[in-house]
């Protein structure tokens, strides 16, 4: 049996879509299961689902261009896997903050009726701290400062020193 030549991809389409008129339902049919297959997906397994023998199963797989159509495939459901998950980091983080809120508005309330003896200035201290350390945190401000120093200075600026008095075919 001899090997068409693959299909030009219609540009208007995502890739997985059937690609009409040469891809026909049945032949979008077998790309379907082998994309449904997940990422382990081989063409051997399609050709066993489809009960097909293997050879025009790779066949059809070059013709129809599958490897390059599950590629598109596999990334759209990740696109759509962080947008989901994107969404839920969202939602957290405004139920973060509504309660975040609350306890420092009763941290801010208490400011005024607070007697020596109930709360120690060290915890009152340290629960400021947690709750400004939180918000920090919900807002994406660092909450932390590295420093890292050598002899010298910075081991980095000691480095970039030496890299920019390199000749250029040496900084590849």
């Amino acid at each position: 049996m001899t090997t068409k030549p693959p299909i030009t991809l219609t540009p208007t389409l995502d890739l997985w879509e059937q690609q009409k008129p040469r891809e026909s339902a049945r032949k979008h049919g077998q790309f379907i299961t082998y994309r449904d297959l997940g990422r382990a997906r081989t063409l051997a397994k399609a050709a066993e689902s489809l009960t097909l023998a293997h050879g025009h199963v790779r066949n059809t797989a070059a013709e129809f261009r599958w490897r390059e159509r599950v590629q598109a495939w596999d990334q759209h459901l990740d696109r759509m896997y962080e947008a989901t998950w994107l969404e839920e980091r969202r939602k957290a983080a405004e139920s973060d903050a509504k309660i975040l809120g609350a306890a420092i508005g009763k941290l801010a309330q208490r400011l005024g009726t607070l007697r020596a003896e109930e709360l120690s200035p060290s915890d009152f201290i340290r629960l400021m701290d947690v709750a400004m350390r939180h918000r920090r945190v919900l807002f994406g401000d660092p909450t932390e400062t590295i420093a890292l120093t050598g002899q010298g200075g910075s081991p980095l600026a000691v480095h970039l020193t030496e890299f920019s008095e390199m000749p250029p075919e040496q900084r590849r």
